[in-house]
């Protein structure tokens, strides 16, 4: 007949098995996991980079000058557009 004790120890042994297959299983599940979520790093890193190419692309002065003189009709600045504080000053007093 078979005792109680032997009845335990192949519970337990089943037991062990089992969690064992589980956790191998899991950690399997979880190594595919990191690694798929590495490739995803990577390409975004690779979309970053290739995004702030393309921003210094299209930030360059002279196409910024350019779009600013065809679109918004705008002019270069010439000396005689910079006032002197002195003449700011002025017109302040001259108005009080």
């Amino acid at each position: 007949m078979i005792k109680i004790t032997h009845i335990l120890v192949l519970t337990t042994i089943l037991g062990v098995i089992f969690l064992n297959y589980e956790i191998k299983n899991n950690y399997y599940l979880k190594e595919k996991e990191i690694l798929e979520l590495n490739d995803l790093i990577l390409e975004k890193k690779q979309n970053i980079k290739l995004i702030k190419a393309e921003l210094a692309y299209l930030s360059r002065p002279e196409r910024l000058q350019s779009i600013a003189q065809q679109q918004f009709n705008m002019k270069e600045i010439l000396p005689t557009d910079i006032w002197n504080i002195n003449d700011i000053s002025k017109l302040y007093y001259e108005k009080n």
